[in-house]
């Protein structure tokens, strides 16, 4: 039975042998070991081909790969508690024997948290967060909002989705509660998780606000226009009736309703769009028209 197990072992040898000599090729193994991963995150790490490898602890992970073909190792999808970089991800075979070199090393990110108060009771607000593109790069105009999630009490919270080692963040409220209006203190910094105390001091303050809002005649049916508050905070409507812009503003605050976008063979004009928020009157702010009519 012994001679007969290395006789199987010694052709299967040959066979690949003579395989890879006729620029024929066996499958075998490519890899190497995770480390820093913070134990039950997941990370996914993939291949040239999108296969992938699920971990949820350091250890090691390997792909198949073509005795002769080339191999690339990303990581498909960070953790969020970690970021994981690859070391060695890329190269080429030139024979049967494993590659096990590949290193993927975790970092701990860094949770940001903070304190809301002054939010009124069956309300919530939406926070975000914009970061740089990169380790220590500013963070741009052009740098887009990661939803974090709304908050729909008073206390004390941290942010869902963590902030990569080493890059400038800066909390913002992505959507403001109806009728108030949220500032964010202590919100901008550098994520350091030698450090993690400093990203927990956020600050997110509520007060009363003025809506502002109006009703919206004659638009026609399938048609859309865009209003914008003081050239901003856009607001689309593809309907007929009451409409209310996303954020309020603060008492004293002035306010200027204009049309964006007209709707095709259309055009909207408003009327009552300007004036200045009171919240001993609010409803003065709430008494904007828009009227549409075909071109």
């Amino acid at each position: 039975m012994a001679k007969a197990k290395n006789k199987v072992i010694l052709i299967s040898a040959v066979l690949a042998s003579a395989l890879i000599g006729c620029g024929g090729f066996v499958y075998t193994t490519v890899g190497g070991n995770v480390k820093g991963l913070t134990s039950g995150s997941l990370l996914v790490l993939k291949n040239e081909g999108n296969y992938t490898e699920r971990l949820i602890a350091d250890g090691p992970f390997s792909f198949r790969v073509a005795s002769n073909g080339s191999y690339a190792i990303t990581v498909g999808s960070q953790p969020n508690t970690d970021h994981c970089t690859v070391i060695n991800g890329n190269g080429q075979m030139t024979g049967d024997a494993p590659v096990n070199n590949i290193a993927v090393n975790c970092a701990p990110n860094v949770p940001v948290a903070g304190t809301l108060t002054g939010l009124a009771a069956s309300t919530s607000l939406t926070m975000g967060t914009k970061t740089g593109a990169s380790v220590g790069a500013p963070i741009d105009s052009t740098a887009l909002i990661l939803d974090q999630g709304a908050i729909a009490k008073n206390g004390a919270f941290t942010l869902p989705y963590y902030i990569v080692n080493g890059y400038k963040y800066s909390v913002v409220v992505a959507v403001q509660p109806a009728a108030q209006v949220c500032t964010v203190l202590n919100g901008d910094g550098v994520a350091d998780n030698t450090n993690l105390p400093a990203a927990t001091k956020v600050a997110v303050n509520c007060v009363a606000g003025v809506p502002i809002a109006g009703t919206v005649t004659g638009l026609g049916s399938g048609l859309s226009l865009v209003l914008l508050n003081n050239g901003g905070d856009a607001l689309g409507r593809t309907a007929l009736g009451a409409f209310t812009f996303p954020s309020s503003l603060l008492n004293g605050s002035t306010y200027s309703v204009t049309v964006g976008t007209q709707p095709t063979g259309q055009t909207c004009t408003v009327t009552n769009g300007s004036g200045t928020a009171v919240l001993a009157t609010p409803s003065t702010a709430s008494n904007i028209a828009v009227n549409c009519v075909n071109n």
